[in-house]
């Protein structure tokens, strides 16, 4: 799932990278994206199904946060109700749930915006 991700997000114009959490290097090119999945939560009442979730943080140089909502747009219209293959051959479709309000993160001197996605897989 996470190569389906990744690979759609590199098409959006303007990112300079797409990384898994804690791969990004200090001081690498800006904007750039990270994708982190963050686990499976059951769907009640349903024992064949479960709700899996990502999170995409978009780093940005600190100049403006309007270039940073842009590529927010961005990423919820490359992810938001598309169907993605992954490597295995599932498909799936994310669903935007949210994005958390402006951040500046002082360790890197960036902006950063998170937007949340969810994807139902069954079990058969």
């Amino acid at each position: 799932m996470r190569t389906a991700i990744v690979v759609q997000l590199k098409t959006i114009a303007g990112l300079e990278e797409v990384y898994q959490p804690d791969i990004a290097e200090i001081g690498c090119g800006t904007p750039y994206a990270v994708v982190k999945m963050t686990g499976e939560d059951p769907v009640f009442d349903n024992r064949k199904g479960s709700i899996h979730g990502f999170q995409v943080f978009i780093y940005a140089s600190p100049d403006n946060y309007v270039d940073l909502d842009t590529l927010v747009e961005s990423v919820k219209l490359k992810l938001h109700n598309v169907l993605l293959t992954a490597d295995d051959g599932d498909k799936f479709t994310p669903v935007y749930v949210s994005t958390i309000a402006d951040y500046y993160d002082p360790g890197l001197k960036l902006f950063m915006k998170r937007v949340d996605f969810v994807y139902g897989l069954s079990r058969f």
